[in-house]
């Protein structure tokens, strides 16, 4: 049987992931603001944004997943793989999170007049 804490948190980490990614996309467009657009960038910027989307389809389909389904796909991958891999991810997204925030605040403190 599956630990009833587990659901919640695995919820959690999703919409954490979500908010993230929709951050990192945000400062990304924020970042083309003050730089301007190239091709390389908007291909990121798209990039991003994908995965943005991605994350909105993953959690409204593990939302839509009866409880006791959710729970037999999580036993059989391993709760520790599970919590492992969503630790992970969350890591990823607040390394993406800090270094475009990162850079928005150092192109903004050097387009500021002097």
């Amino acid at each position: 049987m599956l630990d009833p804490v587990v659901v919640p948190t695995l919820y959690f980490v999703a919409v954490v992931q979500l908010i993230l990614t929709a951050a990192v996309a945000y400062y990304a467009f924020k970042v083309t603001k003050l730089t301007g657009s190239f091709r390389a960038w908007t291909l990121i910027i798209f990039a991003f944004a994908l995965l943005t989307v991605r994350n909105v389809i993953s959690l409204a389909l593990t939302l839509s997943l009866p409880a006791d389904q959710l729970g037999t796909l999580i036993e059989s991958v391993g709760v520790t793989t599970t919590l492992a891999s969503q630790l992970v991810n969350i890591m990823a997204n607040v390394a993406l999170f800090l270094g475009m925030f990162g850079l928005v605040k150092r192109f903004q403190s050097q387009s500021k007049p002097s």
